[in-house]
């Protein structure tokens, strides 16, 4: 049998020689047609999509170029009070948040013990007074006695000289009586009573003469010189010297007097200032921002009482770094923004003060913008120091220009001059680069960057108005790539 089949299948062969074994070849054909079907299947992807990217077209937009910063209100006008003595509180009359007018009394001191001290000084006074009067009396006799004794020198003077001629008359009858005595023409009686005559004038004038020399001192020429004066040239000159040297040391006591006086009285208004003092007065009118003591507490001269500062007038304190400085001058308008929950959210202003110190650790330097009005005008105060603020002062006017997003720049094409990378850094003058869509297609574009704010760039060159430029370009993005659009 097996041989049977071996041959009978060899015959059946060999009577179809055009389609050999054809059953077989057709299965075998089936069976690899399916598997390549399968494979062919398995293995191909259909096409991937294209990336999508957001656009912006370039459109010219006015634009004015300004400074923007941030700050802190501060107070334009502020006082602390303080005690100028020490003392008890004795009465409270202003409490924190009142409107105070300047003088207005805020506290007061108790003062018994100044009432008393008072009393003393003005006894004291009174006192003084009286003494300066004694002097000035002294003073007025001491006026008198000089001119009594500026006559008695004038009347020993002529006394001196009246003796002096009858000395000199005797004198020569002496003589004469000498030569008739010695011709025998009179008897020695009358010669002695003569020469008695004589010498009692002699004796006589002399005695004048030590009494007048004993009258000018202390008026003498001599004496003046001492004295630190001049010689006078004429005898009312000369009389006005002699009583000021004779009234020297009562005018030294009347001075004195005159000074213990001018003492006591600056000690009575002293305390009278003190007195004063006890009432405890607003420096200016404003607004009571601290009260700092309590009814019957012990304040001293370094005490702090109160604190008041003007809410009418107030400063925006904001730091501008060095490289802003020239666009910021004195007078320039600002635009101050508090918080959008405040009820007043924008308010006016002008630079007022720039301060002329470098920070060497911030580079920057203070400016106050003086506000225009806070319209603190109520019981109620919108506007307080120490608010936080956005500052905006404009540096330039309204122009058209390309301003771009900042998002539109490619991170790692931003140059900075100093060599760094990253668009925050970016300065006037620092390049760039953008990602431009035409016909679906990313290109390329060096843009120069200008001025930078609120998020956007101002673009000088490189783009023009109505290019499309992407926002947010990836990394992944590359120029000449095919990208699906949309804005």
């Amino acid at each position: 049998m097996g041989q049977g089949f071996g041959e009978e299948t060899v015959v059946r062969m060999k009577r179809n020689p055009r389609f050999p074994a054809c059953p077989y070849l057709i299965l075998i054909l089936g069976v690899i047609l399916s598997c390549i079907g399968c494979s062919s299947r398995t293995i191909k992807k259909p096409p991937s999509p294209l990336p999508s990217v957001r656009v912006l077209q370039v459109r010219k937009e006015p634009f004015r170029p300004s400074l923007k910063t941030f700050g802190t209100l501060t107070y334009t006008r502020k006082a602390d009070v303080y005690s100028s003595q020490e003392g008890i509180i004795k009465t409270l009359n202003a409490e924190e948040g009142d409107r105070v007018t300047e003088g207005q009394v805020l506290a007061t001191l108790s003062k018994e013990k100044l009432l008393i001290s008072r009393e003393q000084a003005a006894a004291t006074v009174s006192c003084r007074e009286a003494l300066l009067d004694l002097a000035e009396e002294k003073l007025f006799e001491g006026y008198r006695s000089v001119e009594a004794r500026i006559l008695a020198m004038e009347k020993a003077e002529a006394e001196l000289a009246q003796k002096g001629v009858e000395h000199a008359h005797l004198s020569e009858v002496w003589e004469t009586k000498k030569k008739l005595f010695q011709a025998g023409g009179i008897p020695g009686g009358d010669l002695e009573t003569i020469r008695t005559q004589y010498f009692k004038s002699k004796t006589d004038w002399e005695q004048a003469a030590r009494d007048l020399e004993i009258q000018r001192i202390g008026f003498r020429d001599e004496d003046l010189v001492k004295a630190g004066y001049s010689i006078p040239g004429s005898k009312e000159e000369r009389i006005a010297l002699l009583k000021e040297l004779g009234t020297k040391t009562l005018k030294v006591e009347r001075d004195v007097a005159q000074g213990e006086l001018s003492i006591a009285r600056a000690e009575l208004h002293r305390i009278e200032l003190l007195l004063s003092e006890t009432e405890i007065r607003s420096p200016l009118s404003g607004i009571v921002s601290q009260r700092a003591i309590e009814m019957g507490e012990k304040v001293f001269p370094d005490t702090l009482l109160f604190s008041i500062y003007d809410p009418a007038f107030l400063y925006a304190l904001v730091e501008v770094h060095e490289r802003d400085l020239p666009r910021i001058q004195i007078g320039q308008f600002a635009q101050v923004h508090l918080e959008p929950s405040n009820s007043i959210t924008t308010l006016s202003g002008k630079v007022h003060l720039i301060t002329p110190y470098l920070n060497p650790q911030s580079r920057s330097i203070l400016v106050r913008i003086l506000l225009d009005s806070p319209g603190n005008t109520g019981t109620f105060l919108h506007v307080l120091p120490g608010m936080f603020v956005r500052v905006t002062i404009p540096t330039g006017p309204i122009t058209k220009m390309i301003r771009i997003p900042e998002s539109a720049l490619l991170p790692e094409e931003t140059r900075v001059k100093n060599g760094t990378e990253g668009v925050k850094d970016t300065k006037p003058g620092d390049s760039s680069m953008v990602f431009i869509v035409r016909d679906a297609t990313l290109f390329k574009s060096t843009v120069l960057l200008g001025d930078r704010m609120e998020g956007k760039v101002e673009v000088r060159s490189g783009i023009e108005e109505g290019d499309w430029v992407v926002l947010n370009p990836t990394r992944t993005l590359k120029e000449g790539e095919q990208v699906e659009v949309r804005e």
